[in-house]
């Protein structure tokens, strides 16, 4: 096993690389871990299902808007887990659709340590649709745009990507790299057109019980990296009263998407249903141009109507 650790290991550094960051990124990052590490699914132990949708950089005219579903649970063995996801990504006039499918395996399943590896694969499309009306071409030709004389561009294409997901007791350590291929996005007219390079996930996270009280701490950390592109980094402390009520804030850094403070909460109405908001205050220059970002998730877990144990970290997680 030792010698699996080490190749996975290698081929997620030797692939973290690339020209320009281009994966969604969210708020809501420790509940939509699924999108970006494999392995993740099945963890909980339950079927669950996840909607959220953002909008970022409100006022802002052509500004990213997203949409996220996603399904995981154990598949027949609880060592084994399956989950599959769809997602919407629009920004101005380029329209991102993706749809993948995960597979995790358990590799030393303990009550108290959990080793999951994960692989996934993805198909997405890509289009470019040019209307008339919130675009200006100052140059039909360019050969970088990747398309000439204003058509609309389309694109479909896959990919495959691994991760690894540690839970040990009442904290969780994962790596990723969920695209390992690089791909072409833009046109073969064009000299140098775009590219999707991989990127290289860290992500980990704990609950701390509050001695002789009904709060526990639940700090959150998920780094992205892709070389020669600027790094984003998102630092998460929360706090979670009566094992229901889930409220805090996050510093994000990141010179692609800009510097933000974050809030979020979240309600679990019951065992089976929650729902949360989570809203971005830009403190970099961008500040000036838009009202900050917006999120709204709900998840539903099917295992609800049983009760499970709420007081169990991995309901969480």
């Amino acid at each position: 096993m030792k010698r699996f650790l080490y190749l996975f290991l290698f081929v997620s550094f030797v692939w973290t690389t690339g020209n320009a960051q281009h994966e969604a990124h969210y708020t809501h990052f420790m509940y939509t871990k699924q999108l970006i590490n494999p392995a993740y699914v099945g963890s909980s132990g339950m079927p669950s299902f996840l909607g959220l949708y953002r909008k970022q950089w409100i006022g802002f005219n052509g500004a990213p808007e997203s949409q996220l579903l996603s399904f995981n649970t154990p598949f027949f063995d609880p060592r084994v887990g399956f989950g599959v996801a769809v997602s919407r990504q629009v920004t101005g006039d380029f329209e991102e659709f993706f749809g993948n499918l995960s597979y995790s395996y358990d590799m030393i399943n303990q009550d108290d340590l959990n080793l999951r590896f994960g692989i996934m694969g993805t198909l997405k499309h890509v289009g470019l649709t040019i209307d008339g009306q919130n675009s200006v071409i100052r140059n039909p030709s360019d050969p970088v745009v990747g398309f000439i004389g204003g058509d609309d561009f389309s694109k479909i294409g896959g990919n495959v990507g691994a991760g690894l997901y540690l839970n040990i007791k009442d904290a969780y350590i994962g790596v990723s790299v969920p695209n390992i291929l690089s791909r072409q996005l833009g046109s073969d007219v064009s000299q140098r057109p775009a590219d999707e390079q991989p990127h290289f996930y860290g992500m980990a996270g704990a609950i701390i019980p509050v001695p002789e009280s009904q709060f526990s701490i639940y700090p959150n950390v998920l780094f992205k990296y892709t070389e020669n592109a600027p790094f984003s980094l998102d630092i998460n402390l929360s706090a979670i009263y009566n094992n229901v009520f889930t409220f805090g804030a996050s510093y994000r850094y990141g010179e692609v998407n800009g510097d933000s403070i974050d809030f979020l909460a979240r309600y679990q109405i019951s065992p089976a249903f929650g729902l949360g908001v989570a809203y971005d205050l830009p403190i970099s220059d961008i500040r000036d141009y838009n009202s900050g970002s917006i999120e709204f998730m709900m998840s539903y877990n099917l295992g609800g109507s049983k009760n499970p144990d709420m007081t169990n970290p991995r309901f969480y997680f």
